[in-house]
């Protein structure tokens, strides 16, 4: 596993007076061990957690009685072998406690680097604490019967699978799964109930979807509104947590830049919750919007009572003066939509402190995973309340809350950007062109020579 480069990020993280809440609390049985933790997280995540100890305690009823359940986000107890009869009290508590065991005698007795590690894979297990319900045909959040071939890797994440998903997948695999483990180099598990009935590789090159059917057993699935129902108290928490993540960060101006995609969405609705009014969203136009973007933002706009600032990224003019097809390795775009956005930081910051939170979560890509949850920028600090959170955990919550999502998920995307992004994978690209919602993209400028170029890449 690689691991996170403060100075590549080119980043500072916050000073640590700036936050009383972590997104994160580890928790060891000693002194020794909190230190050595202490040194490990200190030079990669910052504030994203707070190390605590158990006063020594070696025996359960001990360690239960110094263990408190007041902390809303994650509390990872990380053992040694010699401590690891303390992991009987993790029946005791919530989903948000895990109970994590380094294969040494002691922590403090691991490298710096594999302490990092463990971190990184004990919030995969949160991250991915998800179970099969049958008699209510849901997943559940913290529970249920174990699903089939699932672990958890810090680079993988779950998405709930949406109609959209289910019928494409039912045309081109002959199969229509529930759930979807996204696992590395574009592999994904296809679930149907506890079972993973295909596995598909998804490429940023050509048409093609590659499958491996494996079962035809398919369950039927409650609807998402159900599932959120039923994970209503997993829910809250994770809620909880992030607020009061928030909450322990001042500024004079809130800003959320807004996609239109989920985890924005979900971040946008954290803030709200934390800071009130103050919390602006800022929505980024190319000019290379899909159609259900612009009229989902406006949509929810108004079911959410805001009115977005809305800045223009020079994508589409850029193209029109000559620059390139926007690659997977050469993605200019980006810069010129943060800049946009740094933009109009600047313009806050000359009269106060501009908190900025974004709907970044770790499970997205190796560099949101080595990206702490507090980074202190210049002329602003940044701040990412639902770093830990898998997919699965942000459609449920924004279903508890009433929210509708873009409709291009429902059509079948897993991830919204430009209808010419360079990180649309195969799977999009076949849903672009099979559904006919989106025939009018025929017409859009510079789609068919992002189509031709993805053709053109697989050749």
């Amino acid at each position: 596993m690689r691991l996170p480069n403060r100075e590549s990020l080119g980043q500072r993280t916050i000073r640590r007076e700036c936050t009383a809440h972590p997104l994160v609390r580890v928790v060891v049985r000693a002194r020794s061990d909190a230190d050595a933790l202490e040194h490990a997280l200190g030079r990669y995540v910052g504030l994203e957690a707070r190390v605590e100890t158990l006063g020594g305690a070696r025996e359960p009823s001990e360690a239960e009685k110094l263990l408190d359940r007041g902390f809303n986000g994650l509390t990872i107890v990380m053992l040694g072998r010699d401590d690891e009869r303390l992991r009987v009290l993790e029946g005791k508590y919530p989903f948000n406690y895990v109970f994590y065991v380094v294969p040494k005698a002691k922590p403090r007795n691991e490298h710096i680097h594999k302490l990092l590690e463990h971190y990184l894979k004990a919030k995969a297990v949160f991250r991915l604490s998800i179970g099969w319900l049958d008699e209510k045909r849901s997943y559940a959040i913290g529970g249920g019967r174990p699903l089939e071939g699932w672990e958890p890797n810090p680079r993988f994440d779950a998405y709930l699978a949406t109609a959209g998903m289910r019928e494409l997948a039912g045309r081109i695999f002959g199969v229509k799964p529930t759930l979807v483990l996204k696992r590395l180099e574009g592999e994904h598990y296809l679930y149907s109930g506890p079972r993973v009935v295909a596995k598909v590789k998804m490429s940023y090159e050509g048409l093609g979807v590659p499958f491996e059917k494996l079962s035809q057993a398919e369950s039927d699935c409650a609807s998402i509104e159900e599932q959120a129902l039923l994970n209503r108290e997993a829910l809250e928490k994770l809620e909880c947590g992030s607020v009061d993540f928030l909450k322990g960060l001042d500024a004079d101006y809130v800003l959320v830049p807004w996609s239109g995609g989920k985890d924005s969405t979900a971040a946008l609705l954290l803030a709200r919750k934390a800071f009130g009014a103050k919390a602006t969203p800022v929505f980024v136009d190319t000019g290379m919007e899909f159609d259900e973007t612009l009229k989902h933002v406006d949509s929810v706009s108004q079911l959410l009572g805001v009115d977005p600032v809305r800045v223009r990224a020079t994508v589409r003019e850029a193209l029109e003066a000559g620059a390139s097809l926007p690659t997977v390795t050469d993605r200019w775009c980006t810069k010129l939509k943060v800049s946009a956005v740094q933009s109009l930081i600047r313009e806050y910051a000359r009269s106060g402190r501009v908190l900025v939170v974004v709907g970044d979560r770790e499970a997205e890509s190796p560099s949101r995973l080595e990206r702490p949850a507090i980074i202190e920028h210049e002329d602003h600090v940044e701040a990412a309340p639902i770093k830990l959170w898998s997919a699965v955990h942000v459609q449920l919550y924004l279903a508890l809350n009433k929210v509708p999502v873009n409709p291009l998920y429902e059509y079948g995307f897993f991830r919204i950007g430009c209808y010419m992004c360079p990180a649309l994978r195969s799977w999009e690209l076949n849903v672009m062109l099979r559904d006919g919602r989106l025939s009018y993209l025929q017409g859009k400028p510079f789609f068919r020579s992002f189509l031709d170029s993805r053709v053109k890449r697989q050749d």
